[in-house]
């Protein structure tokens, strides 16, 4: 993962995603080419954890585009540089995540795709909602996916580890990311800092 993905990869994880980095669609019959979806995600509308799963830790952003009572599948493309609009969830790509997510069945998925692909979020059977989701330097939101700015992504993860302190600096050496890891220790320098401040 470049730092981007793996940003975009912790804002899912840290919303009660189980999230999926490089996804890689395989050239096929249907599929030209090679290619990655940079995060496939699916959240179940029970997510708890005692530490950063409760209801009040969630991104406001993810609450006003999902139904957090459903179960989700989300697929998230992630550009730090330019990029050109009408290249990225490009059909194909997106029937591949379809039939990975599982949420419909394979003799569906390509009626289902001509209802979606001018649609940024599609509900299924008041159970399930799907997504496409751009996480990007420089974007706007469409009519065909929705756009989470990447310092938003950054300012998010700094504030749920601001919000358990202790707790995440004590275990960060547990997270895999090195990335996730270093914004954790920036947030423990900084509140160190702080109070020093306070203290002077």
């Amino acid at each position: 993962m470049n730092y981007g993905e793996e940003y975009a990869f912790w804002y899912l994880r840290l919303n009660g995603f189980f999230p999926i980095s490089n996804f890689v669609i395989h050239k096929s019959d249907e599929i030209s080419h090679s290619s990655d979806c940079d995060v496939l995600a699916i959240r179940t509308p029970n997510v708890f954890e005692e530490i950063g799963g409760q209801k009040d830790d969630w991104d406001d952003w993810l609450r006003d585009r999902f139904d957090l009572n459903k179960t989700i599948g989300v697929i998230c493309e992630v550009k730090t540089g330019k990029y050109e609009k009408d290249k990225i969830f490009r059909k194909n790509n997106v029937q591949y995540c379809i039939g990975r997510l599982g949420f419909v069945p394979q003799q569906f998925i390509k009626d289902f795709l001509d209802r979606f692909d001018e649609l940024k979020v599609i509900d299924l059977n008041d159970q399930y909602q799907i997504g496409k989701v751009l996480i990007a330097n420089d974007g706007s939101e469409t009519d065909r996916y929705s756009y989470l700015d990447l310092g938003s992504v950054i300012s998010f993860l700094v504030r749920r580890v601001e919000k358990y302190p202790e707790k995440k600096y004590r275990d960060r050496m547990f997270f895999s990311s090195i990335l996730f890891q270093s914004v954790i220790d920036r947030v423990s320098l900084k509140r160190e800092f702080d109070n020093k401040l306070k203290d002077t």
